[in-house]
């Protein structure tokens, strides 16, 4: 007949909180940050449309980047946004 040893392992319930509590940590941690990225694109609107257009960019992708989704990234929308207008003032086929 064999019995077996119960251990309750105490450790291991500390480590799985310690992981959720870096999981919640890092979820607000990104949330900031997109709360920061926001506010930094909405300064943006001070510029007037040539210093926009310097950056390759046009009001209304400050516009659709500021009222995307909360958890998009918004950043990668102005990217998105003036590595097209770039693309396309190299091809040849110019949308001011």
């Amino acid at each position: 007949m064999r019995t077996t040893d119960h251990v309750l392992d105490l450790v291991a319930g500390k480590q799985a909180y310690a992981s959720r509590a870096a999981g919640v940590i890092g979820v607000m941690t990104a949330a900031w940050r997109l709360f920061r990225s926001r506010c930094q694109i909405a300064r943006l609107n001070e510029l007037d449309d040539r210093q926009l257009l310097d950056m390759g960019l046009r009001r209304e992708d400050v516009h659709e980047a500021i009222t995307s989704p909360f958890f998009d990234n918004p950043a990668s929308y102005l990217t998105r946004a003036s590595r097209n207008r770039v693309s396309l003032f190299y091809k040849g086929i110019r949308h001011d």
